[in-house]
This record gives C-alpha cells, structure tokens and sequence, in this order.
C-alpha cells in the first residue's frame, strides 16, 4: 500500500479537538460526497482491502461511481428501488454499495452465512431490481431471474479494463463523467439491513438516505476522522456497526478505511503496524481472545495507534482494565442499535472507563421508568434511542411492506443511567433480569465479578427456575488455560463480593459460551444447556 496521507495521520489528536468542535453539519447528499472528496483528494487512499492487496482512491470512486450510476439508470432503477448486494467484504462489493448511494437508490444487504436459512423469504420481500452477488458462494440457487436481473460481482481493476469482469464488466463501457445527479430525496430509502437472528427470523430495518448519513457523519464526529486517519475493521459489512464505522464514516469524513474479511488474533497487531492504523474497529470478543492468549507486542511498536473502540456488546471493566494493562492501548466503548441509531460513546481516546460515552451528535436519550416517565441523573430504568435524526424509518416485513418506528424513539430493552458527568452506564437487559424473591439482579453485574477472578476467562449468569424464590441465580464460566478451578473456588470469590441473594447458587464449566452471530453473549442459549445437561 502507498504512503500518501501518512504525515496527515500524525495530526490526528488536533483533528479529533476540531471535530469535536464541530456543531451539526448540513445535511449532504452521498453524490455530493463522493464526488467532493474526488475533487479535493482524487489520490488519497479511501479504503485498502488486506485479503485482496487492493487499494481504491477516492478518485477511482467517483468514476466507477459514475459509471454504475449510468448503469443503474440504463436498467431502470428508480427512487426507493433496490439494489441487493450479497458478498463478503472485498473492494468490490465497499464500491457497490458506495455507489448505490451515490446514485440514491436503495441498498440492501444480508449477511449470507447467518441468515441462509431465511435468505430465499428475505429476498422475496426486498423484491430488488437487480441483485449483485459474489461468485462461489451457491447462491445461483436463490435466483428468480423472472423478476430480478441476478449480476456476479466479479472483479474491479482501475486501469486494466480488459481484465475486469461480471458486474464491473457490465459497467466499464459507460461513462465516467458526472452526469447523472443523485435520484434521491432525503426521506427516501438509502439502506436496508437485516439483524442477526439464529433462532428468531432476522428484521430488515431501514435507513433513509437521510439517517445514514447522519449516523455516518455522528460516528465521523467522535471518532474524530479525517483526511490522513486510518482505521482498521474486521468485521462483515453486512452489519449495521461496520457499515457505520468502516464505510459510511471515513468517507464523510475523506479518511482511510482498511479491512480484513476476518479477525486474526495473531496478525492483527502486524496490520496494525504494518498499515499505520490510528483507529481500531473490535468487539469483546476479539478483546478476550487478546486477553486469553496474549500477543508479546510493544506498545512503541504501535506508536500511531490512538485507541481501539469496541461495540456490539458491553465490555465488561474487569476485561477493559485488564486489557490496557496488558497491552498499554486505551479502549473506549460505542454503543448504538439497528432502529435508533448510533446512540452514545467516548470521543476519541477520552474514555471513562465502566461507562458507554456521552451522547453522540444528533441523538436524544431517555431514561424512563415503567410508566414511561423520565427518570433523573443515576436513576435506573430503560433506555429509549431516537426520535429524530439519527432513528430509522422502521422495519422491512416478510410480505414487503413497511412497520413505521414510534415516532417517540426505539424502546431498547436496554436498562441504565446517566451519571453526573453525562456518561450514559447499561446495567443490562430488562428481558434479562434475574428476580429473585421479588429483588431484580442484573447478571451483568454477576458476569462482573466472575472474570475478575483470576482463572476465569468468561462467565455467563441467568436465571432458572426456583420453587420458593422464583428465579435463583446460576452461572456458567470457562477457565483460562492450564489452570485449576473449581466450583467452591468461585463461590467464595463471589462471596467476598457479592450480597447473598446475588450469589450464583450453581456454578457449571463449560468450554465455550454461546454466542449469536454477533459475538454477543445468548443467555437463552445458557438456559437450554441447563436444562439440558
């Protein structure tokens, strides 16, 4: 990869002071976007794909940009009609969703591996004018050519047209000029993505041209992108957060996006270095694979590594501490959901350590109780995102037709506080708390104190059925490597730290904790192995 932009990247603590500073933007049009940062940096780098060695330019956007706005216009896609992409991360499906927006048609995407079994019922209710899918995958089965025109994505190369094949083969005789102005108007459909779901059918929520780009330009805003920065992700652009972060963010916001198809514990701080990241992309995961089997690495190897921030799931502190112990990096946390939009975080490197952050830009947060009323600073209740700029426009049902999203905000589900310094704090999930004998126990504070034990690498508490108390408290936890742990050993560690009515009253070792397709802890899954054992 080339070294433009390198010196730019060592501004990078005044531009997260500038932005910071920044009041609310005026709301831009992707077309004006993509074709402004080709005016003003045609040749600074916008993304970098690892797997592949592939660079694109901002330069080299607006013009394949432009020619698949030629295209699409050629086959007759329209306003709020859809463009299905349904790929792995590559250079050539970042250009294609790029460039839908661009053009102002829809795009949509699913995540092929996690929603295969749906993926015939999600289709249908796209109901997409054209659908560009990655070659190898077999998914030629789904095609009903009938009423959708089905393209291979095929392979992009800048000045070796010849080479270039099935949808960039399609598109190479068109023109590269700036003819075409964006299709969209701001309400309408800009991008549609589905959930996870393993048990429960995935939900496809849409944003509106609109909304993406105000989630994109909050994430921008406390992640304090700009020209020069460099980030690194390693996750499916399929999901709503890497789309956010790794796409939509660094191109508002003209910086560098560098990707990998994967997580790999073991090269992840060679890219690090290799690639002069700033910024890094993980989730708890990825932090607790780090931690369980650590990587012998110098923290002045990485000496343009600003942070790493980490979402989709809560960081648990005792994990936090001990990660920036052992690696001396700082870790700030993001927090944010599919119909509210991104909802709080640290800003850049200034993180408070057990918190999620300060609201972002263009948010509104309440903490409610269970008649709805707004609660003070420190009260508990539930978390309810949205109500403007940032919050979808709602769901995309089987059948194709649209459920609108309260206009008062998402209703997360999610419990937590303010604290007096604005930082919002999430105790855990209504659906989650554990009742015993009329007490509520958040097992997030229960999986808290487990991992702060020494030999314990994870730990997932839930609540099971109680003749007396109702529910009572159980846990299941891996050991770290080549230790020695039992089950007495962990009930008085939680002893010393925990009232006796939150104290698990079962303790069980297991190998692996289950997770969804997001790396997120399913404790519905705890329970069934309970039963089950």
């Amino acid at each position: 990869m080339k070294n433009e932009d390198r010196i730019a990247g060592h501004l990078f603590k005044w531009y997260i002071t500038f932005m910071i500073s920044k009041k609310d933007e005026k709301l831009r049009s992707f077309h004006d976007i993509v074709s402004e940062n080709a005016r003003h940096r045609p040749e600074a780098l916008y993304a970098y794909s690892i797997d592949q060695d592939k660079r694109l330019s901002y330069g080299e956007l607006n013009s394949v940009g432009n020619r698949a706005a030629h295209f699409f216009k050629e086959i007759g896609v329209g306003r709020n009609q859809r463009v299905l992409l349904l790929s792995e991360n590559s250079i050539e499906s970042l250009i294609v969703f790029i460039s839908t927006l661009r053009y102002g048609a829809t795009l949509a995407t699913v995540h092929v591996d996690m929603n295969e079994a749906h993926l015939k019922e999600i289709i249908s209710a796209i109901n997409p004018v054209v659908t560009i899918y990655q070659g190898g995958l077999n998914l030629e089965r789904f095609a009903d050519r009938e009423s959708s025109l089905w393209i291979e994505l095929g392979k992009w190369r800048p000045d070796e047209k010849s080479i270039n094949s099935g949808f960039f083969k399609k598109i190479e005789n068109f023109s590269n000029s700036d003819s075409i102005p964006s299709i969209a108007k701001p309400e309408d459909q800009g991008v549609i993505f589905y959930t996870s779901g393993t048990v429960a059918k995935p939900k496809g929520v849409i944003q509106t041209h609109a909304t993406a780009y105000y989630n994109y330009d909050a994430t921008a805003d406390y992640l304090g992108l700009g020209p020069g920065v460099r980030t690194l992700d390693c996750r499916s652009f399929s999901w709503l957060s890497a789309q956010h972060m790794s796409l939509g963010a660094p191109l508002v916001a003209g910086a560098t996006s560098v990707f990998a198809n994967h997580f790999s514990r073991t090269n992840y701080f060679s890219w690090i270095i290799d690639y002069d990241i700033n910024i890094g992309f993980v989730v708890p995961t990825m932090i607790n694979m780090l931690i369980n089997r650590p990587i012998k690495i110098s923290r002045g190897d990485l000496r343009n590594l600003s942070f790493l921030t980490s979402s989709s799931a809560p960081l648990l502190e005792e994990q936090w501490r001990t990660f920036e112990k052992m690696y001396g990096i700082i870790l700030a946390q993001s927090c944010g959901s599919s119909e509210g939009g991104n909802t709080a975080a640290h800003r850049g490197a200034e993180r408070k350590i057990g918190t999620i952050g300060l609201t972002q830009k263009y948010q509104r947060i309440r903490i409610v109780n269970t008649s709805g009323e707004d609660l003070e600073t420190g009260e508990i209740g539930e978390i309810i995102v949205g109500g403007g700029k940032q919050q979808a426009l709602g769901y995309l049902n089987s059948k194709g037709d649209i459920e609108t999203l309260p206009k008062d905000g998402h209703h997360t589900g999610d419990l937590g506080y303010f604290d007096k310094d604005g930082h919002l704090h999430i105790t855990g999930r209504a659906k989650e708390l554990i009742i015993r004998g009329g007490i509520n126990i958040s097992p997030v504070e229960v999986d808290s104190v487990l991992v702060s034990h020494p030999h314990i690498a994870e730990a997932g508490s839930f609540g099971v059925p109680h003749k007396i108390y109702g529910e009572e408290v159980a846990a299941f936890v891996v050991k770290r490597e080549g230790v020695k742990l039992d089950e007495i050993d962990v009930l008085d560690h939680c002893c010393k730290s925990l009232p006796d009515a939150k104290q698990p009253k079962n303790i069980m070792f297991i190998s692996e904790l289950p997770k969804n397709s997001r790396g997120k802890l399913d404790r519905g899954a705890l329970l069934k192995i309970w039963k089950n054992r």
